[in-house]
């Protein structure tokens, strides 16, 4: 196990759509802070970090015990002093930047969820173009790609966010024209934007594509200075046939062709990870061969917060998911040398006694007994094991997808997909490893870019309608907590929490990150 070499999980994403973890604050910081003292004593590193704490860094391609070369970091709770973010965040901000690439949220989510104070009463008064400024001169610091300042839709709704004074979604769209006027004038050019899409259904989506397109046209009022890709929120990363929908719209607009990132936000499941690799692959061969689509979730970070660990993913048709459950924790286990049961470059390295550091007692940090056994780095730990398997089951189940479409391309006609019954499906399954909605997708989508306009791949998609509502499953969207028990076992909790693990926000993770060492 001495001097094993990190394990490249880049080089294994071939032509997939790009998973970014969402790193969280909590875990960056256990990087950041080892480096500037020793934050973490050498007994309690683990005996198997032969490259101690800087090996959880993925980032670093030459210390990482496993490396990938790909995250997003929000603002929204970042260290927005540039000067104090090159220390505190230095796992992020010291990186190679030849050799990764970061792609920067702007912390809109925060904002209109209040984490993130905004004068709302004085939209563009001094106080909110100071928060404006902070961001934007954060974010080129920082970020290879970013995102402009939306404002999410749910803004306006007050059952799901402090009162913002928005009281329709034409004021959340000329909120974020606003904001993306700003950073358009005020640009240095040190990161390129994305310019981001809102709204719960096809019309309210539609409207605000027509309200910010301005801000990526090329040829526009904005040209020289305008977004060099999209994000998709709401329906537009939820719902399919909004999403074909617009993907159809940019074609026809121009709007796909030199813009080379498109960022899904807040998509955790394995099932949409290859819809967004025949999506790619779509557009890479007929419209943009450059373009890079790509998805986030925190679920790795959020799960642990919970006390969940990834175990044994499952890859089949009869389960397709990443699974999590509840870890042990127990402070009969402490300092035993039981290894770490579950499979990664990091659990490979840890023992039980590892993660439950805590005996009967003893104190922690506060000079106080707790009931868990887990201190705050027996967290950080679990987070980077989740984080290595969530990488590679989003690998597997892409590998797996190639596998079976290449064994069943003359099989599948979408045109014959049907809808059966639980008690049916296993005898409508094509494959044994690859559900069969995965393959009549890529079917589908390789049709659809062969239509010659809009309108033809509008009737198309009307058509597949049936098909392409089966997709769907239960998406957040619009900021609301939602259970993760997707009706297709895209994502699977073994507990009775109510969790969703797209939320950055979450507020166990808030809550690690507040009580960070003890």
């Amino acid at each position: 196990m001495k001097n094993r070499p990190p394990v490249d999980l880049s080089a294994l994403n071939k032509d997939y759509a790009c998973y970014l973890p969402a790193i969280s604050t909590f875990y960056q910081t256990y990087v950041a802070k080892q480096r500037l003292e020793k934050f973490i004593a050498d007994e309690r590193i683990p005996a198997g970090f032969d490259r101690g704490i800087e090996g959880m860094n993925f980032l670093n391609e030459e210390q990482g015990y496993f490396t990938y070369k790909y995250g997003l970091y929000s603002a929204g709770h970042a260290q927005l002093d540039v000067v104090k973010s090159q220390k505190q965040e230095s796992m992020i901000q010291h990186r190679d930047r030849n050799k990764t690439i970061i792609l920067g949220d702007s912390g809109g989510f925060q904002i209109g969820k209040g984490v993130l104070k905004f004068d709302w009463l004085n939209f563009e008064g001094p106080a909110s173009t100071k928060v404006r400024q902070s961001i934007l001169e954060w974010l080129e610091a920082t970020a290879d790609w970013s995102m402009m300042l939306d404002v999410p839709t749910w803004a306006c709704d007050h059952n799901h966010s402090p009162k913002t004074g928005l009281k329709t979604f034409q004021d959340c769209l000329d909120k974020t024209c606003y904001n993306n006027e700003y950073f358009i004038n005020n640009r240095l050019g040190a990161t390129k934007f994305l310019n981001v899409l809102q709204g719960g259904n096809w019309e309210q989506a539609e409207q605000w594509y027509q309200g910010v397109k301005q801000f990526s046209d090329p040829k526009g009022k904005y040209a020289g200075r305008e977004a060099e890709g999209w994000a998709m929120g709401g329906a537009n990363m939820s719902i399919m046939h909004v999403t074909l929908r617009r993907l159809m719209t940019m074609r026809d607009d121009g709007m796909l062709t030199g813009k080379n990132w498109m960022h899904f936000l807040g998509t955790a499941q394995l099932d949409w990870s290859c819809y967004l690799t025949l999506i790619q692959r779509q557009i890479r061969k007929h419209i943009n061969e450059e373009i890079t689509i790509s998805f986030d979730c925190a679920s790795p970070f959020i799960a642990t917060a919970h006390g969940l660990v990834y175990t044994n993913p499952q890859h089949s048709t009869k389960r397709w998911s990443t699974i999590m459950e509840k870890a042990p924790d127990n402070k009969a286990l402490s300092k035993s040398d039981i290894p770490f049961p579950w499979t990664s470059e990091i659990g490979s390295r840890l023992t039980m006694g590892d993660i439950c550091w805590y005996g009967p007692g003893m104190l922690n940090k506060i000079g106080k007994e707790g009931k868990t056994s887990w201190d705050s780095f027996g967290y950080a730990l679990m987070m980077a094991h989740n984080v290595n398997s969530h990488i590679t089951s989003v690998q597997t189940a892409n590998q797996l997808m190639d596998i079976e479409i290449a064994k069943n391309k003359d099989k599948v006609d979408w045109r014959k997909w049907k809808k059966v019954s639980n008690k049916d499906a296993g005898n409508e399954e094509l494959s044994a490893w690859v559900p069969r909605r995965i393959l009549y997708f890529a079917d589908f989508v390789e049709d659809l870019f062969n239509t010659k306009d809009k309108t033809e791949a509008f009737q198309m998609i009307e058509d597949g309608m049936g098909f392409l509502s089966s997709l769907e499953g239960t998406r957040s969207q619009d900021g609301k907590s939602k259970n993760t028990f997707f009706s297709h076992f895209e994502f699977e909790v073994e507990t009775g929490d109510d969790l969703d693990l797209t939320n950055r926000d979450d507020d166990k993770l808030r809550e690690l990150e507040n009580n960070l060492g003890e």
